[in-house]
């Protein structure tokens, strides 16, 4: 089973990528989903970027997006997953999964594992 399923059937997400030096590595959104990608993309690094600047240790943030939220975890400091919810999604129960499947993530840019 793939991460991004697992995450689904735990109903944790509807949607994730993986980005590594900004640039998109691994996802599982579909095509009609470009344009939400490449906006959570841009904000979700710039939010980083600017926090990086002044507060040390911020590795998570959250976008509500009409009834979705798009939520970002820095992995380290060039990795940043990228995940969309639903509105109400228990965002302590997916930082959780991303801490217990760290090294999963990491496989994943890696190549060692499928998406």
């Amino acid at each position: 089973m793939t991460i991004w399923r697992e995450m689904q059937d735990e109903g944790l997400i509807l949607y994730g990528c993986l980005m590594f030096g900004g640039e998109l590595k691994r996802s599982s959104f579909p095509a009609e989903y470009k344009k939400h990608l490449a906006v959570a993309k841009q904000s979700l690094t710039y939010i980083f970027r600017s926090v990086e600047k002044n507060a040390k240790g911020y590795d998570e943030a959250h976008m509500e997006i009409g009834d979705n939220l798009f939520s970002g975890f820095r992995l380290d400091k060039d990795s940043v997953v990228i995940f969309l919810s639903e509105h109400d999604a228990n965002t302590l129960h997916i930082r959780q999964f991303i801490e217990d499947n760290k090294k999963r993530f990491f496989d994943l840019l890696n190549d060692s594992q499928p998406a």
